[in-house]
C-alpha cells in the first residue's frame, strides 16, 4: 500500500520531524513580526504563508536561527527512548 504524504509531512521529514519544523516556523515568524525582511517575493500579507513559502524555496534553515535549549532536550529524550 502506498502512503500519501501531505506537503507538511514532506517538509517535516526534510527537517527531522514535525517538532523541528514547528520550531523553524515559529522562529522565522518571530523574526518577521519583529520587522525582518521577507526572503520571497510574495504579495500575501499572511506571515505564516510567507514563512511556508520561504521554507518551500529552501531560503530558511536552522542555520542562523537561535534555537534555544529546548530543541536539544527533546532530541535527547527521543534518542534515549530509541536506545532502550
Amino acid at each position: 500500500m502506498t502512503q500519501n504524504y501531505t506537503e507538511i509531512d514532506q517538509l517535516a521529514e526534510k527537517f527531522g520531524g514535525r517538532y523541528k519544523l514547528t520550531v523553524l516556523i515559529q522562529k522565522r515568524l518571530k523574526e518577521l513580526v519583529k520587522g525582518g525582511q521577507k526572503l520571497v517575493d510574495l504579495e500575501d500579507r499572511n506571515l505564516i504563508n510567507i514563512v511556508m513559502e520561504e521554507i518551500r524555496q529552501g531560503k530558511v534553515t536552522f542555520e542562523g536561527l537561535e534555537l534555544g535549549p529546548d530543541l536539544g532536550k527533546e532530541e535527547s529524550k527521543k534518542s534515549k527512548k530509541k536506545s532502550e
